[in-house]
């Protein structure tokens, strides 16, 4: 425990981080208020278009500034959550010494779980602020419009149970898978940084991201008929409605468990791999 509370210091204490948090607070933040101001005071646009919460948090209102950015940097934000900490340690005497204290094993998992844990809570939270600030700006008692029709999910989906019960349920369900999966890609990092030795620590951010993409891409490529699989579309609302094909709970299951279980392997290189030391 020692080791993991030790490490959770150090990912808040790591500049990357603080400035990944105010960044996330900036957009959460700012992107529904800036949205609400410049289009709240347009009646063609309220009777249109609808004022109702759902259509405008993050996750769903992917065309605003907001969602562009965050969706853009998907990839980018897992290697910032690691804060190098594994890379910088390895660069210096603290590796050794943090080693020699304690367990081998317990060192490195509590890196994996201090890095996981803190990426999903900094992420659900952060996620959870848009959805707070979007639901006490925007009116909910307005009609609800032809224009809010499209982004009901459609009956089969595996997020029509949730938005059936209470759209505040779907919207919670994907902050979480949201949350869940920048918090996998980041257990990916991490094993990177395990795994291969960087010379310097643009490298070391630059590679993770790379990995990441092109794996994504070449997913995409792979399961360009079978959309409905790909974990990148899975974890956008809109797909619920807009997808011909039916996204099921055993597609969403199959997708992360696939992540989990590479994460898993990559993992376990970069332990065997730096037996030695570690």
């Amino acid at each position: 425990m020692s080791y993991f509370i030790t490490d959770v210091k150090k990912l808040y204490k790591s500049q990357m981080v603080k400035w990944l948090l105010i960044f996330l607070a900036v957009i959460m933040t700012l992107d529904p208020i800036s949205h609400y101001v410049t289009h709240i005071g347009i009646k063609t646009f309220v009777e249109y278009t609808g004022t109702d919460p759902f259509q405008y948090w993050l996750l769903m209102h992917s065309s605003h500034w907001g969602g562009t950015v965050y969706y853009a940097l998907i990839y980018v934000f897992p290697v910032i959550s690691t804060g190098l900490i594994l890379y910088y340690e390895r660069c210096s005497s603290v590796f050794e010494f943090s080693v020699i204290r304690g367990s081998r094993i317990k060192y490195y998992l509590s890196k994996t779980g201090a890095v996981f844990v803190m990426t999903f809570l900094n992420f659900f939270a952060a996620l959870t602020v848009n959805v707070i600030i979007t639901y006490l700006i925007y009116p909910a008692d307005n009609p609800l419009t032809q224009q809010y029709t499209y982004i009901i999910p459609k009956e089969g989906m595996f997020s029509y149970p949730f938005y059936q019960r209470n759209p505040l349920c779907m919207v919670i369900l994907y902050t979480f898978l949201n949350a869940l999966v920048i918090a996998l890609y980041a257990l990916f990092s991490l094993a990177l940084h395990a795994i291969i030795r960087f010379r310097n620590r643009y490298a070391a951010a630059l590679v993770p991201f790379l990995a990441l993409y092109l794996i994504n891409y070449s997913v995409g490529l792979l399961l360009k008929g079978h959309l409905n699989q790909q974990l990148s579309i899975l974890i956008q609302p809109q797909a619920a409605s807009a997808l011909v094909q039916i996204i099921r709970g055993r597609d969403v299951l199959m997708a992360f468990l696939t992540v989990l279980l590479l994460d898993a392997i990559l993992l376990v290189i970069g332990y065997v791999r730096n037996k030695e030391t570690l």
